[in-house]
């Protein structure tokens, strides 16, 4: 997992925050660890204030396919 912190920050600071979304591929990594250990990994790895981190873990998400956080 190392290797992927250096093009991963790349990325967010290339094109900020606010216009990036994090994902998972969870489904194919269950055997090696549970949902909460592969978030935790990112959301501890990155120096983020908590808007920032809110915006990368859904907020833009929500933005940008104009869902309502609520679900309806």
């Amino acid at each position: 997992m190392d290797t992927l912190w250096e093009p991963i920050g790349r990325i967010i600071e290339g094109f900020g925050v606010d216009r990036c979304m994090w994902g998972t591929d969870w489904t194919r990594t269950t055997n090696f660890l549970t949902y909460e250990e592969g978030v935790e990994a990112f959301r501890q790895h990155w120096p983020m204030t908590p808007s920032e981190r809110a915006s990368l873990l859904g907020e833009t998400a929500l933005r940008i396919y104009k869902w309502d956080a609520a679900g309806t």
